[in-house]
């Protein structure tokens, strides 16, 4: 499977598509004390009607699993604050029919009790779907720069 990670600061190195920048509502959100389903919402207002608008745009844990290890991160989970530890990734994948997916993924350092042996953990955040590569890259820094990933 291949992926990529969007780092901002080698954005110019995947060049934008033109009038990428004059999309309306290009701001940064404010997922503050907000929930996953509070960020889905804004990303999906913000979005709306512009010319980056996904196929879809889901949270990961489509279901609400209680197991957010093997789902995702649940609707009522608070977004993940800023820290030094811990951050947000949003990276492209090749989608595994027809497309391309965008990806948004929470890496958190974790440790155990019994062994006090750190490592990190991914709990996916929330998935989008285009149809071609140029958007779903355009997609990406779009919501990167929203979600004030850096």
């Amino acid at each position: 499977m291949q992926q990529a990670s969007l780092n901002l600061a080698s954005a110019s190195a995947v060049p934008a598509a033109p009038g990428v920048g004059a999309v309306p509502g290009r701001e940064r959100l404010d997922t503050e004390g907000k929930t996953v389903g509070d960020v889905y919402k804004a990303l999906c207002k913000a979005l709306h009607g512009t010319e980056l608008e996904p196929e879809w745009l889901a949270p990961a844990n489509t279901l609400d699993d209680a197991d957010e290890a093997t789902s995702g991160a649940r609707l009522a989970r608070l977004w993940p604050g800023d820290s030094v530890w811990n951050r947000l990734a949003v990276s492209v994948d090749i989608g595994r029919s027809e497309g391309w997916i965008v990806n948004v993924d929470w890496i958190f350092r974790t440790e155990t009790a019994e062994s006090h042996r750190r490592g990190y953990a991914v709990m996916p955040m929330l998935r989008a779907k285009v149809f071609s590569s140029s958007h779903a890259w355009d997609l990406a820094r779009f919501i990167a720069y929203a979600l004030d990933v850096a």
